[in-house]
């Protein structure tokens, strides 16, 4: 830098010739270029100084911070690359399960959380069935019992986790239930004169047979699974055992057949007073069996196999009252997540 110095003196020197301008603007750039080269040299020796300083490794520069107290100028990045923990100390550190088992769940029963294994009440969803039912007793149908039909369908739901234990779920359904039979009365009439429009009461005019009661109900149980409170997918497949007990009402309707034993005066005849329908209340207590097999994501497909007793206190007016106990045997499927 200092051999140009001249140079640029000397062209300093013929641009004044030009103007005053111009000369101050060239004699201005020599000065700079003569106090840059001063200055020059010293910023040079002071940065092979720092460069020297810097040459030292970063553990005898930690030490010497440590030491001395003085901060570095990388001391921010040296932190940044260090490693917040050792990789024993996280080895070491030890693991506290924080789950809290819902109500009625001791820790014997508490899920592995292995892939599959949930809590029983996953088993949960709308349901139907179809199958048969038998007449049981000598209720409002005495006897000639046969095979009747029925059929029903609802919705399972688990219990609230906390308000239950975990086995306990509630179902809500309804059907219907052919129930054959056969019950034999007399019962009164009415003789109406078609003239004169007089009605009057007639003791033992009909023999009535009931053949049948046609049942519609709603229905609402609670229920319990049997056995461990975890399922184990990985034992599937394999059957899983619940109970419930609830009540039902509905209307019951009665198939009659009558037969007039009396012979109407002139001008008149005789109607039967009685009812061939009703509604009822009753009580259910239900067993079933459900084979857990589940092959898909979005739905499992369960066969479920259910034996159903029931009780209804049914009272068909002016005919006669009583109960219809059944016992059902139905097969069905239910859907479940």
């Amino acid at each position: 830098m200092p051999r140009f110095i001249p140079i640029l003196r000397r062209l300093a020197a013929r641009v004044s010739r030009c103007g005053t301008p111009w000369a101050l603007a060239a004699w201005s750039l020599a000065w700079f270029a003569a106090a840059g080269s001063v200055r020059g040299e010293g910023t040079l020796l002071e940065y092979l100084q720092r460069a020297e300083s810097r040459s030292v490794s970063p553990a005898s520069a930690n030490m010497e911070t440590i030491v001395e107290g003085e901060p570095m100028p990388l001391a921010d990045e040296i932190a940044l690359e260090q490693p917040l923990s050792s990789a024993s100390s996280v080895a070491e550190a030890p693991y506290y399960d924080d789950h809290e088992p819902p109500f009625g769940v001791g820790p014997e029963d508490q899920p592995s959380y292995l892939p599959g294994n949930m809590p029983i009440n996953w088993i949960s969803g709308p349901y139907l069935r179809y199958g048969v039912d038998f007449t049981i007793g000598e209720g409002i149908l005495e006897g000639g019992q046969k095979l009747g039909w029925g059929i029903n369908g609802g919705f399972r739901q688990a219990l609230a986790p906390g308000l239950a234990p975990g086995n306990m779920f509630f179902d809500l359904g309804g059907g219907y239930l052919s129930a054959v039979g056969q019950t034999t009365r007399v019962v009164d009439g009415v003789e109406t004169n078609t003239i004169t429009n007089v009605k009057t009461p007639v003791a033992d005019a009909f023999t009535v047979n009931l053949l049948e009661v046609k049942r519609a109900s709603v229905n609402l149980a609670l229920g319990w699974y049997w056995g461990d409170v975890v399922d184990r997918r990985g034992q599937d497949p394999r059957l899983r055992f619940a109970t419930r007990f609830g009540g039902r009402m509905g209307s019951v309707r009665g198939r009659f057949i009558k037969h007039l034993d009396l012979v109407p005066s002139a001008n008149s005849n005789i109607q039967s007073t009685f009812l061939n329908t009703d509604t009822f209340g009753g009580l259910l207590l239900g067993t079933e069996a459900i084979l857990l097999s589940r092959r898909y994501d979005t739905c499992n497909i369960l066969l479920t196999a259910d034996v159903e007793f029931a009780n209804d206190w049914i009272e068909f007016g002016g005919f006669d009252s009583g109960s219809l106990g059944t016992a059902s045997l139905m097969t069905g499927f239910m859907l479940t997540r």
